[in-house]
């Protein structure tokens, strides 16, 4: 049954297709109701639900996550883009079970084989999304529960950089007054795929970009970051205890020029306080829009 907005003209769902459409049981959309006032978009005087297209889209995406095993309790205040990229992420995860399947059975030439059959089914962006990120967070939580060794670990990671670096060295050579960056990780931190992303979409959207592996000191960054003459440094840190993460980037911002902007990211990184010419990437989107305004806003200057 539709029927139409009063105040605006929309066409309104009725409750029947609302459930159909986005797959939620009657008694749990009510008890949804009445736990995180969900509400539909009007009622009618017999007490008849209608809903807009938006909130049956956000209802199955409430679904959709709460049955990837996040609690609904977390769900009910995300924004709809935000429960998007989490479906997103949860479909890419299920698509990787054969994957998983290989790094704990220690197969590395099926593992190869398969990564290989995603890498030239995707572009190198679709890749990192879907393929790349996702796996290396799953290893990291399966390791965590004692379901993945250290081997398969480092099994994975070397076949994801084997890709990741192929794809590198098939981008285009930038232009000569392109935009430079460098991207690293800092002292003693080993996990380099974050920074070796990080490079490849820079280089994929045009950018200068230099991956300089793992674990540098922070008077290293800086010399490379001058003799690059970079507009920015990237640095990427799944590990590391929050002052020695914060000493690292105070030594690196005081050594370099303050025209040189640093861009970090990853789990340690999260909890360091804020520094004046540091910016946190929250996430891939955060990032991918950094990029963006950047090459825009030096294009302009130059």
């Amino acid at each position: 049954m539709h029927r139409k907005r009063q105040d605006k003209g929309e066409a309104l769902i009725g409750l029947a297709e609302a459930l159909t459409t986005s797959g939620v049981p009657k008694l749990l959309l009510h008890a949804w109701e009445r736990r995180y006032g969900i509400e539909p978009a009007e009622r009618s005087p017999t007490g008849r639900r209608f809903y807009t297209r938006e909130q049956v889209e956000r209802l199955r995406l409430l679904k959709s996550c709460s049955d990837g095993g996040h609690r609904i309790g977390n769900l009910v205040s995300l924004p709809t883009d935000a429960l998007l990229r989490l479906e997103a992420e949860l479909r890419a995860r299920a698509d990787l079970s054969e994957v998983f399947e290989a790094v704990k059975a220690m197969d590395s030439d099926r593992l190869q084989s398969l990564l290989q059959a995603r890498a030239e089914r995707d572009t190198p962006e679709q890749f990192i999304r879907t393929t790349a990120l996702p796996l290396m967070r799953e290893i990291g939580s399966l390791w965590a529960k004692g379901d993945a060794t250290i081997a398969a670990e480092h099994m994975t990671t070397a076949q994801i950089k084997r890709i990741l670096g192929g794809f590198f060295d098939q981008c285009p050579q930038p232009a000569g007054d392109a935009p430079r960056l460098i991207a690293t990780t800092p002292e003693r931190e080993e996990h380099d795929i974050g920074a070796l992303v990080a490079a490849l979409l820079a280089r994929l959207r045009g950018w200068n970009a230099l991956f300089l592996g793992a674990n540098l000191p922070a008077a290293e960054i800086a010399d490379a970051a001058h003799r690059r003459d970079v507009s920015c440094v990237c640095l990427s840190a799944l590990t590391g205890r929050k002052a020695a993460l914060e000493r690292h980037l105070n030594e690196l911002r005081t050594a370099l020029s303050a025209d040189i902007g640093i861009w970090i990211g990853g789990a340690a990184y999260r909890p360091v306080s804020t520094l004046n010419g540091v910016t946190y990437m929250a996430d891939l989107e955060v990032f991918l829009d950094a990029l963006d305004r950047s090459a825009s806003h030096l294009c302009a200057a130059g």
